[in-house]
């Protein structure tokens, strides 16, 4: 089957799980868990990782004690996980890629105990790079003060193609096709000192998540037809097509667990029983053993969390909150740390207004040592300008709410009389555990996107456009 032969059968299986609508929340989890351990699994070991895949499991669940395994393997694994469970969780259209983003990606899964070497993460390639290929030929990938102008062309390129398949243009690119030859393009520069491989994988999923197809992973059988193809295509001009045939199938297997998902079929390895043993045996490990990391709640811990990453949150939110301000009258927004402070804002500057609840939190110090925190960000834009007589309001935010071992994070819609309407819980983790830059990134964009969805169906019911 050729190439395109292969477009075609993944948009028929495209069409098919479209059928079924939006999926049971058991069907989705048992879905996205298969996808989340296979991609941990197989991207990491094509990079060295030692861990296998029970120890991988173990690591997902939370105890990041694997007996014998280096250090560094269990760091990258954890943060590898801890990024794409992130991604997983993308919806349709959620596309943005930069220069940045990428460096933010690299920083996310790269963890090196070097101090020096880890000043490399996250920056583009300062010294050469190059592999053997499967002809025991060398292979050099582009010099690195060549990097940031072809990574800076590629990120162009893609964001306009891009943008011809938003605008349904005849001459765009197939979305698969587009997240394929990104990959290729990408590998071939290898625009980092490693983990080269692990980014271009990551990347090629959130292009094709994006456009709400499943992400791929290659299994360890697979590799050695995958890295031929590429070496072919980077060293004596081989057949591109021969790759995105290769890469195509994985969409359609991937496509196809989500099929068996759905008619609740087995979607797991033969051998799963044993591994879904280990893994309770990791989970129950976690509760106790004394190489776990517990964190409880108390004042300290509130303050490092504060600190480390929630007073950050909390100016990304405000400053998604405060792009909608124009349309609206009567704007209340408030912050309130419950039991604490609590402070209202409209236009100020995202910093002044954190640094205010930072002192006003130092205020109530002493009523901060609790094993219960709840902290409600609400959004209040009172009434739509341009409404008239059948105006409406908005009114969104986050509760974040702080038990003894950990945190969840949920967007919450309410009425008028501030009872909620809708409760969707974004993030569940333990206290040890941080919001990382993009997970922060994603969720003040997921608010973003739901209050400009209420605002354009509210809009369209008035028949103002």
């Amino acid at each position: 089957m050729s190439f395109q032969d292969k477009l075609l059968q993944i948009e028929q299986l495209q069409a098919t799980i479209s059928k079924h609508g939006k999926l049971p929340v058991e069907v989705l989890k048992k879905i996205n868990y298969k996808f989340r351990l296979d991609w941990n699994y197989y991207s990491n070991s094509m990079e060295g990782n030692s861990l296998t895949q029970d120890e991988t499991r173990t690591v997902m669940v939370g105890n990041i004690t694997v007996e014998g395994k280096p250090f560094q393997d269990i760091m990258e694994m954890k943060k590898h996980d801890e990024l794409i469970t992130t991604i997983i969780r993308m919806g349709k259209g959620e596309l943005n890629i930069s220069e940045k983003r990428i460096k933010d990606i690299h920083t996310a899964i790269m963890y090196e105990e070097d101090p020096e070497v880890s000043k490399k993460i996250g920056q583009w390639k300062i010294q050469s790079n190059y592999l053997f290929n499967y002809k025991g030929e060398r292979f050099e990938f582009v010099e690195p003060a060549d990097v940031p102008e072809r990574m800076h062309q590629l990120v162009n390129w893609l964001n306009a193609e891009n943008e011809r398949i938003r605008r349904k243009d005849k001459l765009a690119l197939h979305p698969v096709l587009l997240a394929l030859q990104f990959h290729l393009d990408y590998v071939t520069i290898h625009p980092f000192y490693d983990g080269n491989g692990r980014t271009s994988r990551i990347l090629c999923n959130i292009i094709l998540i994006s456009h709400g197809y499943p992400p791929i992973y290659i299994k360890t059988e697979e590799r050695e037809i995958y890295y031929r193809y590429l070496a072919d295509i980077q060293a004596y001009g081989g057949d591109t097509d021969l790759l995105y045939d290769f890469m195509a199938g994985l969409v359609i297997r991937s496509q196809e667990i989500i099929l068996k998902g759905i008619e609740g079929k087995e979607i797991n390895d033969p051998e799963d029983l044993d591994k879904r043993l280990h893994l309770l045996e990791g989970q129950l490990e976690t509760l106790g053993s004394e190489n776990d990391i517990v964190v409880h709640l108390n004042r300290e811990v509130f303050w490092e969390i504060y600190e480390g990453w929630l007073s950050n949150f909390f100016v990304k939110s405000i400053e998604v909150v405060q792009k909608f301000n124009r349309f609206f009258k009567g704007i209340q927004h408030s912050i309130h740390v419950q039991p604490g402070p609590f402070v209202q804002f409209n236009t100020e500057s995202s910093r002044d207004i954190v640094n205010k609840l930072t002192g006003e939190l130092k205020q109530h110090n002493d009523r901060l040592n609790t094993q219960d925190i709840k902290v409600l960000f609400r959004t209040n834009y009172g009434t739509f300008k341009k409404g008239g007589l059948n105006t409406f309001g908005c009114y969104y935010g986050w509760e974040i709410k702080f038990d003894r071992i950990g945190y969840e994070i949920i967007l919450d819609e309410f009425n008028r009389s501030g009872e909620h309407a809708e409760r969707k819980v974004e993030c569940r983790k333990l206290l040890h555990q941080p919001l990382s830059d993009i997970e922060i990134e994603s969720l003040t964009k997921k608010l973003g996107d739901t209050i400009l969805t209420h605002i354009e169906e509210n809009v369209k019911k008035l028949g103002l456009t």
